[in-house]
């Protein structure tokens, strides 16, 4: 009898480690989802096994290797005529570590190929973005999207005030980006917000782009659609821009800016960065409000 029981309770503790198991996995395998997808259905259909297919997973395989993860952003081509192949891949200039940018990218291959048979086609993570067309990334028209991922934020409880630190962050960090040559046009950073909340923000180009142009207008779209919410993104083919008030970057490479609480005095913001010879390791930046 008491055998019986303590089956049982084995069995109901099995089953419910095996629950647990199944819904972490679900977790993690959600988390990995891509945070958007681009797959026009206006260009054509690549054949398998095609000349095209067969470029396409050339390419795919060039913006992986190990090369192209450790430059952190890879240009290439492959093939000729009508069959030819432009690839693309991008990770976020946070990251260091090339073998993270390495499984993104790899990651963001397969599932573009699973998701998409157009001639061209892009898909975004939180780490990398990846992309492929029949036709030159050389003239580009500002195409911003707006993710599914904007529309389960949460509503900020002061939507004027929370905008102009918004635009005072995004607007500073989106400066450095695109006129920083030393930025490789990427910048993150974060302001203080009253009610011991912070935002954080990242915005990132890729290289020989039209940088600012590209952010002005992806940053006019996240007022738009996302400066009432507690988080936002805006997602191009040429730059991408991102707020929300938990950190999500690399502390060791960002600005903290202050806000500017009057005009005609002086304000400041720290650099953070890994190398840097001044104490703690850190130089300010002073400008002037008038």
């Amino acid at each position: 009898m008491f055998g019986a029981k303590a089956d049982r309770c084995d069995i109901g503790v099995m089953v419910a480690m095996l629950l647990f198991m199944i819904l972490s996995l679900n977790g993690v395998v959600s988390g990995a989802d891509p945070i958007d997808t681009y797959c026009p259905s206006e260009f054509p259909l690549y054949s398998l096994n095609s000349s095209f297919h067969n470029n396409l997973k050339l390419v795919l395989r060039l913006l992986s290797s190990d090369n192209a993860s450790k430059a952190g952003f890879y240009d290439t081509s492959i093939g000729q005529g009508p069959d030819k192949v432009y690839g693309q891949s991008l990770c976020r200039g946070d990251i260091s570590n090339s073998t993270a940018c390495k499984e993104c990218i790899e990651k963001a291959s397969r599932d573009i190929m699973n998701r998409c048979k157009s001639e061209n086609a892009m898909i975004w993570y939180n780490l990398c973005q990846v992309r492929y067309s029949f036709q030159s990334f050389k003239v580009v028209a500002y195409t911003g999207k707006y993710p599914q991922q904007n529309n389960e934020e949460k509503k900020v409880s002061d939507p004027i005030r929370f905008r102009e630190y918004l635009t005072y962050l995004m607007s500073n960090l989106s400066d450095e980006a695109a006129f920083n040559p030393d930025k490789n046009m990427f910048a993150a950073g974060e302001v203080d917000y009253p009610g011991n909340k912070t935002i954080y923000g990242l915005v990132q180009c890729i290289p020989d782009s039209q940088c600012s142009s590209c952010l002005t207008s992806a940053f006019t779209e996240l007022t738009e659609c996302c400066s009432d919410l507690e988080a936002g993104i805006i997602l191009d083919r040429t730059c991408n821009i991102r707020f929300q008030l938990s950190q999500f970057f690399n502390a060791s490479s960002a600005y903290r800016l202050i806000y500017p609480t009057s005009t005609g005095k002086f304000f400041f913001f720290f650099i953070l960065t890994k190398n840097h010879v001044c104490p703690r390791n850190c130089s300010i930046l002073f400008s002037f409000i008038a």
